[in-house]
């Protein structure tokens, strides 16, 4: 965290640069522009509510489905995007990266900014759902926000890796999405893990977003703070996931500009 902020600090005009042209490149001479945005998650939300009220009608939560769908899909809507955008960015810029140099986590790191200012509008959706079912808020909303953190580090982490083996082998982006279709199911976006066995719980927990979509629905929609020692030991994890994935970045970064 340290290593990559002094790495960065004398570059942040740049990365403000980069972060802009993402985000002016992605919505120019698009019609709805932003709100592009809040369709992704407002789209899985809506099939998901039709699909498990009319077409395989099931109980799967006490709560409004538009609501409990969207407090899954918001989440998801950021990590999905995240890689999409960071995955072929450096291969994207092989211009840049053969002739100047700069920090090349710059790149990776710009396009899960954008996928954040994304974030950001969805949310605004999600207020509104959050008063129009008049949910019950209390005090334990605000773990919302470390739990955004480590969602913000998970996907940087997995953003550096895949980034870096992309350059590498082109299969990475080739399979992105298949991969991150497979991740999609191994996260409770669409169910609960409170309604599955035990031991397919565990498993579930092996992946990082089950924890953390799981207690930003628990915290905000219910109103429960997350139980300490597994925030603990996640915040752990993470934080040497991303220290590892960092220095695989900057080790690989060495040989970028020979092999693009």
């Amino acid at each position: 965290m340290i290593k990559i902020y002094y790495r960065l600090k004398s570059y942040r005009d740049l990365f403000l640069i980069f972060i802009w042209r993402e985000f002016s490149i992605r919505y120019k001479q698009s019609i709805i522009g932003i709100l592009w945005a809040i369709l992704q998650p407002l789209s899985m939300m809506l099939l998901f509510t039709f699909i498990f009220t009319y077409v395989l009608p099931t109980k799967i939560t006490d709560y409004p489905y538009v609501l409990f769908f969207y407090a899954g899909a918001l989440p998801w809507s950021f990590f999905s995007s995240s890689l999409n955008y960071a995955i072929p960015s450096l291969t994207n810029h092989y211009n840049l990266v053969t002739k100047i140099y700069f920090p090349r986590e710059i790149l990776p790191l710009s396009g899960v900014v954008v996928a954040f200012i994304d974030f950001i509008f969805a949310s605004f959706i999600y207020v509104l759902l959050l008063t129009l079912f008049k949910a019950k808020i209390n005090l334990n909303v605000f773990w919302f926000i470390p739990l955004f953190i480590l969602l913000f580090i998970f996907t940087a982490s997995i953003a550096f890796v895949l980034s870096a083996l992309n350059v590498y082998y082109r299969d990475v982006k080739l399979a992105s999405g298949f991969l991150i279709q497979l991740w999609f199911f191994a996260s409770p976006v669409f169910y609960s893990i409170d309604k599955i066995s035990f031991k397919l719980k565990i498993i579930l927990f092996l992946n990082p977003l089950t924890f953390i979509i799981e207690n930003m629905r628990r915290c905000v929609i219910e109103g429960r703070g997350v139980v300490w020692w597994q925030f603990l030991f996640m915040s752990i994890f993470i934080i040497l996931l991303f220290s590892i994935s960092y220095k695989f970045f900057l080790i690989t970064e060495k040989k970028f500009a020979d092999v693009i």
